[in-house]
C-alpha cells in the first residue's frame, strides 16, 4: 500500500465517522490547549518574578510604619497609593553612616483621578534625578541615558498606559509631555507614570486643588514616600535592615528580596498542582484515546480481513492505523493551537489586569517553542494511543 492510497482509505474511514472524527479532535485540541495554557502561566509567572527583582534596583525599601502592604500593592499589584515621611528621616539615615549601605535615594508617590480632571488613573512616582538608582538604569538601558526625559512637565509611563497621538496626558487640569515608554514588566510598575521632583510638586499643587488632602507640612520639598537603599557588596541586607530599625523608630524596612521570596513560596503548591493536572490530562487523553481508537478498530474487523485477503500484510495494516491516528492527533493539535491565539492573546490586557502577582508573557522565541513543544505532545498522543490500541486487539 503507497501513501496516497492509504489517505484516500483513512479519508473514507474518517469520511463514515465524522462525529467520532470530531470527538478525537476535540479531544487532542483540549490537551493542546491545556498544555499551552500552563506552560504560558508558568513561564509568566517565572518571568513576572524574575522582571519584579530586577526593577526594583534596591536591596531595602523604607516606608512609614504600617504601610508594608500600600507599597508592595504599588509595585507587584498596580494599587495607587500615597503614603508619606518627613523628608528629615531620609537625612537622618543618610548621616547616621550605617555600615553596609551603599546608595540611598527618596521616592514620593501621588495618585490620579478619574473623576474628570485626569485622563487615567495612575500612581505617579517621583524620584530624584541626582541620587536615584532604581528607574534611571532602566531607562538608560532603552534609551541611552535619563537625560532630557524627565526634564519639568514631562512624564515617562509604564508599558500598560496608552500615549494619545498628542503624546499628551491630562492630569489635574494640567497637560504632561510623554517622553518615553517603559518596556513590560508583568508588575504594578506597568501603569505608574515617573517624574523628577519638579514635576511632582506641579502634579501635587493640582491636586490639592482639586480637593486632594494631605498630611500637614507635606509636599515634595519636605516629605517623601519611601527610601531605597542599595546594601554594599558583601553586606546581607537583612544585617543592614536590623542595624536600621535598632537606630531609628517609626520606620517599616522592607527587603525587596522578601517581596519575590514570598511570592515564589506562595506559588509553589499552586506549580505543583498545575504540573500534576497536566500530567494527569496527558494520561487521561492516551486513555480515552486509547478506547475510542480500539473500538474504531474492532469495528473496522472485516475490512481489515478484506485487505488482508487483497494481499495487505499485517505491518501495513498497523502503520495504516497509525497514519490515521497521526492525522487527526495533527489537526486537534492545530485545533488547540489556534483556540490559544484566538481565546488568550487578544485578550492578554485583561488577563494582566485581572491576576495580582507578577505576570510577564515571555517573548517571542520563547513562545514559539512553548508551542512547539505543547503541539508535539499533544501529535504523539494520538499515535501512542493507537499502537496501545493496536496491541491489545492484536
Amino acid at each position: 500500500m503507497n501513501n496516497s492510497r492509504d489517505l484516500k482509505v483513512i479519508y473514507s474511514f474518517i469520511k463514515r465517522k465524522k462525529i467520532r472524527f470530531a470527538g478525537t479532535v476535540v479531544i487532542i485540541g483540549v490537551l493542546t490547549f491545556s498544555l499551552l495554557t500552563g506552560g504560558l502561566i508558568l513561564l509568566s509567572l517565572k518571568n513576572g518574578i524574575r522582571c519584579l527583582g530586577e526593577r526594583m534596583g534596591a536591596d531595602l525599601m523604607v516606608v512609614p510604619l504600617g504601610y508594608e502592604g500600600s507599597a508592595e500593592g504599588i509595585l507587584i499589584k498596580g494599587e495607587p497609593s500615597y503614603f508619606y515621611l518627613e523628608r528629615e528621616a531620609l537625612e537622618e539615615l543618610s548621616k547616621a553612616d550605617i555600615e553596609g549601605i551603599d546608595r540611598i535615594s527618596a521616592q514620593f508617590y501621588l495618585t490620579s483621578s478619574n473623576q474628570g480632571c485626569c485622563d487615567i488613573p495612575v500612581q505617579f512616582i517621583g524620584i530624584d534625578e541626582s541620587t536615584d538608582f532604581t528607574i534611571n538604569p532602566w531607562i538608560g538601558k532603552l534609551y541611552g541615558g535619563s537625560s532630557g526625559l524627565l526634564n519639568d512637565n514631562q512624564i515617562i509611563v509604564g508599558s500598560d498606559i496608552d500615549i494619545p497621538e498628542s503624546g499628551e496626558l491630562r492630569f489635574f487640569e494640567k497637560y504632561f509631555k510623554v517622553s518615553a515608554q517603559l518596556e513590560e514588566t508583568g508588575t504594578g510598575l506597568d501603569q505608574a507614570v515617573f517624574a523628577n521632583m519638579n514635576t511632582i510638586q506641579i502634579l501635587f499643587d493640582g491636586a490639592k486643588n482639586k480637593g486632594f488632602t494631605f498630611p500637614d507640612n507635606i509636599n515634595p520639598d519636605r516629605g517623601i514616600s519611601s527610601i531605597m537603599i542599595r546594601v554594599k557588596d558583601g553586606f546581607e541586607p537583612s544585617q543592614v535592615k536590623h542595624d536600621i530599625r535598632s537606630r531609628f523608630d517609626g520606620f517599616q524596612v522592607i527587603e525587596t528580596r522578601s517581596m519575590t521570596n514570598s511570592i515564589e513560596s506562595g506559588l509553589g503548591g499552586f506549580k505543583v498542582l498545575l504540573y500534576l493536572l497536566l500530567i494527569m490530562l496527558f494520561v487521561l487523553t492516551v486513555i480515552i484515546l486509547e478506547i475510542t481508537f480500539a473500538l474504531s478498530i474492532n469495528e473496522r474487523k472485516d475490512r481489515y480481513n478484506l485487505m488482508k485477503m487483497l494481499g495487505a500484510t499485517d505491518s501495513q495494516i498497523r502503520k495504516l492505523i497509525i497514519k490515521e491516528t497521526l492525522i487527526v492527533s495533527v489537526v486537534g493539535s492545530l485545533v488547540g493551537v489556534g483556540l490559544v491565539s484566538v481565546v488568550l492573546f487578544p485578550f492578554k490586557t485583561l488577563i494582566l489586569s485581572s491576576v495580582s502577582i507578577p505576570f510577564l508573557i515571555p517573548s517571542p522565541g520563547t513562545l514559539t517553542g512553548l508551542f512547539f513543544v505543547a503541539a508535539v505532545i499533544g501529535i504523539l498522543a494520538g499515535p501512542l494511543s493507537g499502537r496501545f490500541a493496536v496491541r491489545r486487539l492484536g
